[in-house]
C-alpha cells in the first residue's frame, strides 16, 4: 500500500511547526522537587477498528514514557541504562519486563528495499527538511509496501535515537517470540516490519508522520521542551513484575 502526503498536510505542518519550542513548569520553588528537561512529543494515532486516540511521549536523556491521553489504566517507561522496557498495568498492579535481547537483521531470509527521496514542495520542519523514507519487498507486480514514513532530517536527534533505541528493545523481544506466531502470518512485510524492525528511519530523521503495513499509522500534532517532576519515570511501588521471556 502507498500513499503520499497531501496538501492539506503541509499547510498542517506550516501551521503547527511555525511557533517557537517553549517550555512549561508546574512547581512552585518552596516544593523542592528535581525538575527534569525534557521534549514532549504529542501524537494521533489510528488502527483498524479503533478510533484516532492521542499518545503523549515524554523524552529525556535517559528515559522515555509513553502514555495514552485520556486513559488511567497504565503507561509506558523506557530506561535506556539498562536497555529495559517497563509496561505498567494500574488494572492488576503488575509491571511487564522487556529486556534487551540481541538480534541480527541477517537471521532474516527476506530482500528489502529502502527508498530515501527529498519532498521538495514539502515546508520545513524547524528549518529541517522533510523526506519521505519507504521500505518495500518485491519488485514489479510483486512489490509490496511494509511501512512508509515522512520525517524531517536531523530534527531532535537525541530524541529520535532514544526511540531507534526502545524500537530495538520490542523488535528484540518479537524475534524471539517469533516461533509463536503462525506462519501463514509470517509474510515478507511482516517479517520486515513488524518483527525485525531496526528503526533505522531515526537515523535520518524524526518522523513526522508514519504508517506500517498492519495499517497503524500515527502522525506528530506537536512538539515542546518541557520541565517535568523527576518522578514522572519512576515506578509504582507494590507491584508485581514479570517478564514473557526468561
Amino acid at each position: 500500500m502507498n500513499f503520499k502526503i497531501t496538501v492539506s498536510l503541509f499547510i498542517f505542518l506550516t501551521q503547527l511547526f511555525s511557533s517557537p519550542v517553549w517550555s512549561e513548569t508546574n512547581t512552585s520553588e518552596s516544593e523542592k522537587v528535581p525538575m527534569l528537561d525534557v521534549y514532549k512529543l504529542s501524537y494521533q494515532e489510528h488502527e483498524p477498528g479503533i478510533d484516532t486516540y492521542e499518545v503523549t511521549m515524554l523524552v529525556s536523556d535517559r528515559f522515555l514514557r509513553i502514555d495514552e491521553s485520556g486513559e488511567d489504566t497504565g503507561y509506558i517507561i523506557y530506561d535506556d541504562k539498562i536497555k529495559t522496557i517497563f509496561s505498567v498495568s494500574h488494572f492488576d498492579k503488575r509491571i511487564l519486563v522487556i529486556k534487551e535481547q540481541p538480534f541480527s537483521i541477517k537471521q532474516l531470509n527476506v530482500l528489502s528495499t529502502v527508498e530515501y527521496l527529498p519532498l521538495s514542495d514539502a515546508p520545513t520542519i524547524s528549518g529541517k527538511p522533510l523526506f519521505n523514507y519507504r521500505i518495500f519487498t518485491g519488485k514489479g507486480v510483486e512489490e509490496k509496501t511494509c511501512a512508509q514514513l515522512q520525517v524531517a532530517k536531523g530534527l531532535l536527534p537525541k530524541v529520535a535515537s532514544l526511540l531507534k533505541k526502545y524500537q530495538r528493545v520490542i523488535s528484540g523481544q518479537q524475534v524471539k517470540m517469533l516461533d509463536n506466531t503462525i506462519k501463514e502470518v509470517q509474510t515478507p512485510c511482516y517479517l520486515v516490519d513488524q518483527i525485525y524492525n531496526e528503526g533505522l528511519y531515526y537515523d535520518k530523521g524524526l518522523p513526522i508522520q508514519e504508517w506500517h503495513s498492519n495499517e497503524k499509522s500515527k502522525r506528530l500534532v506537536d512538539y515542546k521542551k518541557v520541565k517535568v517532576k523527576a518522578t514522572v519515570f519512576d515506578l509504582p511501588t507494590g507491584y508485581e513484575k514479570f517478564s514473557i521471556l526468561k
